[in-house]
């Protein structure tokens, strides 16, 4: 019951944090043109594009997601990655069965909601506008890559500038196919990317929970 409190706490803190911006711009320049779940992208998703193209793109996004960056940084780092405890998936390390429902909270919730509204939802649709789509998808999955980059040198961890590298390239490349994901195959819904998002979370956290 704890861990389940835990993760609801943090999936609040997070939603309140990526919320913050998004809302306050909808609310003082567009609340009176469209509804804020509209204008962030919180609608029915439409498959626009051809079956086909939407299987490439699982093929792509699936050899990025499996690839395993990790095994190109040495032991040593390595080591410390997997104990860490600013590694958020550790806390759920050996956990089993009881993970399950607090990992879903907090990759759904707290990953999965709040970084897509803010990223794929607000950033990404407003660079879309101003520079043109392909150009606001790059932007963006640069800067979701770079947040993270951020937050392990604000958290002290202590890994090297190649495994920085690699997390940018891969985080990169992920963010960019979740906007490729929405802006391009499916209507502008960010629905798809809150699923595929929280999903591969999830899918990790229960790897780690159950090794």
């Amino acid at each position: 019951m704890g861990e389940i409190l835990s993760s609801i706490t943090g999936a609040i803190v997070n939603l309140v944090i990526f919320l913050l911006i998004p809302v306050l711009w909808w609310f003082f320049r567009h609340r009176k043109e469209i509804g804020f779940f509209k204008w962030i992208g919180l609608y029915k998703p439409q498959l626009k594009s051809q079956w086909w193209v939407l299987i490439i793109f699982a093929a792509v996004y699936y050899f990025f997601y499996s690839f395993d960056f990790t095994q190109l940084i040495d032991a040593k780092s390595l080591e410390y990655l997997e104990n860490s405890a600013s590694v958020s998936g550790n806390a759920y390390a050996g956990m089993g069965a009881v993970a399950i429902v607090p990992a879903l909270i907090q990759n759904f919730i707290a990953n999965g909601v709040a970084e897509e509204i803010l990223f794929r939802g607000f950033l990404c649709k407003r660079l879309c506008s101003k520079f043109g789509t392909v150009p606001g998808i790059i932007l963006q999955g640069v800067l979701f890559a770079l947040m993270h980059n951020i937050l392990y040198l604000v958290a002290g961890m202590e890994v090297s500038l190649w495994y920085h590298v690699l997390m940018f390239f891969f985080t990169t490349m992920g963010a960019l196919l979740l906007g490729w994901l929405n802006e391009k195959i499916y209507n502008g819904s960010i629905i798809p990317s809150i699923i595929l998002h929280g999903a591969g979370n999830f899918i990790s956290t229960m790897l780690v929970a159950f090794g």
